[in-house]
């Protein structure tokens, strides 16, 4: 997004990066588990401040479902 500004010092001396990150999350059984992933984030250029965008609540949702589909239960094959 080249129009991003700072939401603290509304600088647009920003740059996006992309960061590693772990979430905690929970099955439908309620069984806890972290999820790896690479996420999205901006930092300002001028006050240091480092935030996510909208984009970094998908990527959150994706790696989510991702993780869900891989722990749900085999079905055995007829």
């Amino acid at each position: 997004m080249p129009d991003s500004q700072c939401p603290r010092c509304t600088s647009r001396n920003v740059i996006p990066r992309t960061v590693n990150d772990r979430i905690r999350a929970a099955d439908p059984s309620g069984e806890t588990f972290d999820v790896a992933l690479r996420l999205p984030v901006w930092n300002c250029l001028n006050c240091r401040y480092c935030w996510e965008h909208e984009e970094a609540f998908a990527v959150k949702e994706t790696a989510y479902r991702n993780a869900l589909a891989l722990r749900a239960p085999k079905r055995p094959e007829a």
